[in-house]
């Protein structure tokens, strides 16, 4: 994985500079063993030229960096371009990998603050919140309150795995409202809360991660007058070893671990247009089908899948409404499936969240070393419940009786 995109990374900055290493127009700053390198497609601009800035991140030193956020700062008199952005944010950098993107800045010919970028910006900022937010998102939505029936609108379910991302009940089903509308805020959020809490879910031994942030310029000329052009960089960098803690989670959590896999190393995953076919066939069509990570565990920030494309993915995962209102997530994670029943849960008592499954085993993915882990989870995690296929008849069928069994906190 790393030298897959690190020598991609190097390819790219070569073809930009006209030569092999650096850019030609690149200007870089290393704090605590981590670079942060900003670069222009040009030296010299005209008045109504276009801008194209790349950003990087290399994570040189002996430890993960999680709750990463890099920054583009868009220069005075230009405006982001409509399909580009302005941030890029990862919520783990193993040691020795990197990440990097690219924007595109348009000369504001209104010579007055675009409001559109700045609302662009300011909506991409909102999603880059740190891990803290995320966690204030998450204790509002557990905390709840008891409707007239008894049934708790909040849910202090214990944090779990699957699909790669730790979850707590209430907040997953608080993405899944929130997905309707198109949002996608809550999920890197919760991503990023992910990162922060392996160490508490795996009683890690880890000491407090300590907050950095630094900034690069490199100046350009745009008409003869100088314009800088700025990266910033916000990270936590984590002394405990992250896979260790993503190891101890599901030794702790699970009655059996089947088996452990590389990503990179099965054939047992769907391409994106056969998955739309796996879940077209189930009935599952009404919202879009989405993938976060790349075979090589790269995070990719929620794309929509192609009925025409043969790219592999660990998993994917989409959302269905139920007859009854209930709102499930579905996941396929390798070539299985399951379904998270997320309102459902959310309104439960349980201390553990009710999925759904087709087997006695859960298999669930991890960025954290690019794994697949097939386990029989422990019911103090997650509660399987076991149907003959998930469809979205057969989640139609289900009530809430059926799925939450309130019986089971004992």
């Amino acid at each position: 994985m790393k030298l897959k995109k690190l020598s991609s990374f190097f390819i790219t900055m070569a073809i930009m500079g006209g030569m092999s290493g650096l850019p030609a127009y690149g200007a870089e700053k290393t704090q605590d063993d981590v670079k942060l390198t900003v670069s222009a497609d040009k030296d010299s601009y005209g008045a109504d030229e276009k801008i194209v800035v790349d950003i990087s991140l290399e994570n040189n030193s002996d430890s993960d960096i999680t709750d990463v956020t890099l920054e583009s700062l868009v220069p005075e008199s230009y405006r982001l371009a409509d399909d580009s952005s302005s941030v890029k944010r990862a919520t783990y950098i193993m040691a020795g990998d990197s990440i990097s993107f690219q924007s595109v800045f348009l000369p504001d010919k209104s010579e007055k603050t675009s409001a559109a970028a700045t609302a662009e910006v300011t909506a991409v900022t909102e999603k880059t919140a740190p891990a803290e937010a995320a966690a204030a998102a998450v204790t509002t939505a557990e905390s709840g309150s008891d409707d007239d029936s008894g049934r708790k609108s909040g849910n202090s379910a214990a944090p779990f795995i699957i699909a790669g991302v730790l979850l707590a009940g209430a907040a997953g089903a608080f993405i899944v409202l929130r997905k309707k509308k198109g949002g996608k805020a809550l999920m890197i959020l919760l991503c990023i809360s992910a990162a922060g809490s392996f160490a508490n879910a795996g009683n890690a031994r880890a000491e407090e991660p300590d907050s950095h942030s630094f900034s690069v310029s490199r100046k350009v000329t745009v008409d003869g007058s100088e314009l800088e052009l700025t990266a910033n960089v916000r990270f936590t960098m984590d002394i405990s070893d992250m896979q260790t803690a993503v190891e101890e989670y599901y030794q702790e959590n699970s009655e059996e671990i089947v088996a452990v896999e590389k990503a990179e190393e099965t054939e047992m995953v769907f391409t994106e247009k056969e998955a739309l076919a796996f879940l077209n066939e189930r009935g599952f069509t009404e919202y879009p089908l989405v993938y976060d990570y790349n075979m090589d565990g790269t995070y990719v920030d929620e794309v929509e899948a192609s009925a025409d494309s043969d790219e592999k993915h660990p998993m994917y995962q989409t959302y269905y409404a139920a007859a009854d209102g209930s709102i499930w997530m579905i996941y396929i994670v390798g070539r299985t499936i399951v379904a998270n029943p997320a309102s459902y849960n959310l309104e439960s008592d349980l201390d553990a969240q009710v999925m759904i499954s087709e087997t006695e085993t859960l298999t669930s993915y991890t960025e954290m070393g690019n794994k697949f882990y097939e386990t029989v989870p422990k019911e103090s995690a997650v509660i399987l419940k076991i149907v003959d296929k998930i469809t979205s008849q057969r989640l139609d069928e289900l009530t809430y009786e059926e799925v939450i069994n309130e019986k089971q906190t004992d």
